[in-house]
């Protein structure tokens, strides 16, 4: 600093005097030069008192936690709703009216308790008319009987005229024989005889064959008269059966979760009136990334989180279609009635695709930034030390650490990437 002192001295006293180019370029020079030194003087003074002052933390400003050795159950996540296990509907047995509606949604109802009522009287007029078109097809049944049978008889009758012509034309073939043996006959008077006779046989014969073909299309007319009638009594009684049940009744205790209230309103035959849920046990429905598509199986054990609270339950079905990049799956809850559980709460899931039962653990927290091999800060009285650790399967709680730290050490579990270029940070 004196120098330079002295150089501006020299400068003020060489202000009468003029200044060659020479000197001012040379002056120049001397005071970049002087400006270099001198910036390099306090930079290298800045770190020397740098490195001097140790940076300090509060205490407040961090979280820790310490390593244990214990279950550590690596997850993928999930999003979830809570939804009734035994959801059950009830439809439309038969085309109807809404006539009255006995209980509304959220009402809870007993097994055998009344719903809705319905209108059936179009149901009844079709029920009465299927009857009217039975007794017709059975009034058929009879008259064909008694026509069948009465040409059948004819033709019995027939066959035994026939028969008994049959037997007069033999005894005349006999008797033209005998004249013929005697020459009181000719031979063209027994070959006519004999052709009669063959005649008689054989229109005998047609008779037998049109009485077997008579039976044969009774039987026939009467078995597909029978299938007609067979078919119209299961009708009768499926209609019967839907007329007993158009009193819309819960099969068991419940809560109506919808109904359709519209008083009036034509109904077609399977169509939606009721839907019924049992509040006493519930299931998880779930979704997940098609990313983790290939950690979800049916039996997997998967976690239901509630307000802090993990419910364990196993994976009963899964969706084997995508649908806009996430895979959806059915999660059945180990306690099915536990009072956390709400029909439609959203829930975290979280699907456990491994189990280590001894590990060395430490909370999950901001320090861990997912690589294998990281750097973090351990406790040590009132020093932050930075350490070289590697971690292996982890959850949403905690992490597990396969080397570098040892159960009981004090680990901090928040960013502390300000300081990662630091050995270590003291604490106060």
């Amino acid at each position: 600093m004196a120098f330079l002192l002295e150089y501006k001295v020299q400068i003020n006293n060489n202000m009468d005097r003029e200044i060659s180019a020479k000197q001012r370029r040379q002056r120049s020079v001397k005071i970049y030069l002087i400006v270099v030194i001198a910036s390099a003087v306090s930079a290298l003074a800045f770190v020397y008192i740098n490195g001097m002052v140790e940076p300090v933390i509060n205490r407040s400003d961090f979280k820790t936690s310490v390593a244990e050795s214990g279950v550590v159950e690596a997850t993928v996540p999930a999003s979830g709703i809570i939804m009734p296990e035994y959801e059950l509907t009830i439809s439309s047995p038969v085309n109807a009216k809404i006539e009255q509606v006995m209980f509304n949604a959220g009402e809870k109802v007993l097994a055998g308790q009344s719903i809705l009522r319905l209108n059936k009287e179009s149901s009844v007029l079709a029920f009465e008319k299927l009857n009217e078109e039975q007794h017709v097809n059975r009034n058929k049944i009879y008259q064909m009987s008694l026509e069948l049978e009465k040409s059948l008889d004819e033709l019995k009758t027939q066959f035994a005229i026939k028969e008994m012509k049959i037997n007069s034309l033999e005894t005349a073939l006999e008797h033209e024989q005998s004249l013929l043996d005697i020459g009181g006959s000719t031979q063209e008077n027994v070959k006519q005889a004999r052709l009669t006779l063959n005649v008689a046989k054989l229109e005998l014969t047609q008779i037998k064959n049109q009485i077997e073909n008579q039976k044969a299309t009774m039987k026939a007319n009467l078995k597909s008269l029978g299938y007609e009638i067979n078919i119209r009594e299961k009708d009768i009684k499926g209609i019967n059966d839907k007329l007993k049940g158009a009193a819309i009744s819960s099969p068991r205790n419940g809560v109506i979760t919808w109904v359709n209230s519209k008083i009036g309103a034509d109904i077609n035959e399977g169509e939606e009136l009721v839907r019924i849920a049992d509040l006493s046990s519930f299931k998880v429905e779930a979704s997940i990334s098609d990313t983790y598509a290939n950690e979800v199986k049916t039996g997997r054990t998967a976690m239901i989180r509630i307000n802090k609270t993990d419910l364990r339950g196993n994976i009963s079905n899964v969706q084997p279609a995508v649908e806009n990049g996430t895979v959806k799956f059915s999660v059945s809850i180990s306690d099915k009635s536990s009072k956390l559980l709400r029909s439609n709460l959203k829930v975290d899931v979280f699907v456990i695709t491994s189990y280590k039962e001894r590990a060395t653990r430490i909370k999950n927290g901001p320090a861990f930034n997912g690589s294998e091999e990281q750097q973090i800060f351990v406790l040590k009285g009132n020093e932050a030390i930075r350490r070289k650790i590697k971690t292996g399967e982890s959850n949403s709680d905690f992490i597990e650490i396969s080397s570098g730290i040892q159960p009981g050490e004090s680990v901090i579990i928040s960013d502390m990437q300000d300081f990662i270029h630091l050995e270590k940070v003291k604490v106060k």
